[in-house]
Order: structure tokens, then C-alpha cells, then sequence
């Protein structure tokens, strides 16, 4: 290339202006290939630079969205419990308000017993928070057990579920006001049972089933479910309930622990007050 170089360069000073002329345009033909190929390489060069600078600015653009997006899923998810929270407590508000009969202390379910999920929870409240064995625990919509042992800071409860469970219970229709008591099924069945009650007892299917105050661990008057249905035991003189419960027990999450009943005693009537210098006499007394 050199040489040639040099020979062009003789050649122009030799032949002069016009032979120059006819070498440039020579070598600018010949180059004219090279450089268009030059400019083309150096085009995609700066081409494909920039589109992969445009993926890199896409693809940190689209991990953006993803976080955020991810971030308003889970606020959704955060609000949609909160809402839910706050209506479960605002029934227990409302059912403690109209329920002025008892103090409750609120507890959250924090565990289930593995063994007998439909039968034994925990409680986060215990000896500390008051509570002592066979305390009932129900919620706004009815019943759900006793407790049946306590901790410091946590309590076991017992289910109406479970079969161990026996509640004295009644039918609430004015018409009936039958007895029995409610048991949990041995089939492991979230289904309690009325038990011993007589063959021609007034229960029918819809009937609502309420506490009867007996056996001094559950008051009068909460509601235990409704008769599904009536089933008559073999020995043919007894039939029992199956009940719906009027607790989704697999949705417990809060509870309230009745640990103390308010009873208004009766005033006792005033004593008369005698005149100065005189007694007065119990009525009745002299005739």
C-alpha cells in the first residue's frame, strides 16, 4: 500500500493537475465499497447499542411495575382484611353492648389442636387476663365451648363439637320448651346431637336450640344451632337432634370469654321510721 502510495504521488507530480484528478477519482471508487460497508458497520454498531440500551431502560421499567404492582396486591390484601377484622369486631362490639347480663374479656384463636381440629382451640388470654377453668367462651352468633384448662397467658377451649362436651340445653319455641342435653357426635362430625329426648317430645326440624342454665357452667339463654334433623334411637323410646351449630367453628378467629354474670339483687324495702318515743311493731304483730 505504501508503494503504491508513493508511485501515485510520482505519477501526479510527473503528468501534472489532470492525471491527479483521474487518480482520485480512481481511488475514490475503489474505496467507495469499503467505506459504504464501514459506514454500514458503524450504523448497526450504534443501532444495536442503542435498542440494547432501550431493552435495559424496558426491563428496568418492567421489574418497576412488577414491585408495584406486587405492592398494590398486597395493600388490597392487607385493606381487604382489615375490613374483614373490623366487621367481626364490630358484631362482638354490638353483642357485647346488648348483652349487658355478663363481662366478657376478647380473646384470638392462635392455635387448633392437630388431633381434634373441630374440638380444641388456644386462646391468647389466661390466668393473667382473669380466666379459670369451665368459663363458657361464645361469640355474637351463639355458643362455642368451655374452657377446660388455663395457662398464664393462654387458655384451651373446648368445643360443643367435641364428644367429651355436654351442654344442658332447651328448644326456645314457647310451645315445646323441651330438655336435653347436647352432645358432640363420636363421628368426628362438626354436627352436635340433643340427646335423651322422649319419643313423642314436641322437637321438630327448624327449632332453635338455647342453653338451659343447668349444670352450672353455661347460663340461660345461648343460643346452642338449630334441629336439622330428628333421628329415633333403636331402644324405641328415646329420639335425638342433629344440630347446626350456630358457630362456624371452622371459622373462629375471636372469642368472647364470659368471666363474670351481673345480677341486679333486689332492694330490700325501707324500714319505717317510728315517731320520737315510740316503737314500731313488725306488721301483724298483737292480733
Amino acid at each position: 500500500m505504501a508503494v503504491l502510495t508513493v508511485f501515485l504521488l510520482a505519477g501526479t507530480v510527473t503528468k501534472g493537475r489532470s492525471q491527479f484528478v483521474f487518480i482520485e477519482q480512481a481511488v475514490v471508487t475503489l474505496l467507495m465499497p469499503v467505506e459504504y460497508v464501514l459506514a454500514k458497520v458503524s450504523y448497526s454498531i450504534r443501532q444495536t447499542g442503542a435498542f440494547t440500551g432501550q431493552m435495559l431502560t424496558v426491563y428496568q421499567d418492567n421489574q418497576a411495575l412488577k414491585t408495584e404492582i406486587a405492592e398494590l396486591r398486597q395493600n388490597s390484601i392487607n385493606v381487604a382484611e382489615i375490613l374483614a377484622e373490623n366487621e367481626r369486631l364490630r358484631l362482638m362490639l354490638e353483642y357485647k353492648k346488648a348483652t349487658t347480663q355478663f363481662d366478657f374479656v376478647t380473646a384470638q384463636v392462635i392455635a387448633r389442636d392437630p388431633g381434634t381440629w373441630t374440638s380444641i382451640i388456644m386462646i391468647n388470654r389466661g390466668a393473667a387476663d382473669g380466666l379459670v377453668k369451665d368459663m363458657p367462651v361464645v361469640t355474637a352468633q351463639g355458643l362455642v365451648g368451655s374452657i377446660v384448662n388455663v395457662y398464664s397467658n393462654a387458655a384451651k377451649v373446648q368445643l360443643i363439637s367435641d364428644p367429651r362436651s355436654a351442654v344442658g340445653s332447651l328448644v326456645q319455641r314457647p310451645e315445646s320448651r323441651v330438655a336435653g342435653i347436647v352432645e358432640g357426635s363420636s363421628s368426628n362430625s362438626p354436627s352436635p346431637h340433643m340427646v335423651n329426648i322422649a319419643r313423642d317430645a314436641d322437637v321438630i326440624k327448624g327449632d332453635k336450640i338455647i342453653t338451659s342454665g343447668f349444670g352450672g357452667i353455661y347460663p340461660k339463654g345461648l343460643l346452642v344451632g338449630e334441629v336439622l334433623d330428628i333421628v329415633n334411637d333403636e331402644g324405641g323410646l328415646l329420639k335425638y337432634a342433629v344440630l347446626k351449630p350456630a358457630v362456624d367453628f371452622d371459622r373462629l378467629e375471636e372469642v368472647l370469654v364470659i368471666v363474670g354474670l351481673r345480677q341486679s339483687l333486689p332492694v330490700p324495702a325501707p324500714v319505717p321510721q317510728a315517731p320520737a318515743g315510740q316503737s314500731v311493731q313488725p306488721k301483724g304483730a298483737g292480733q
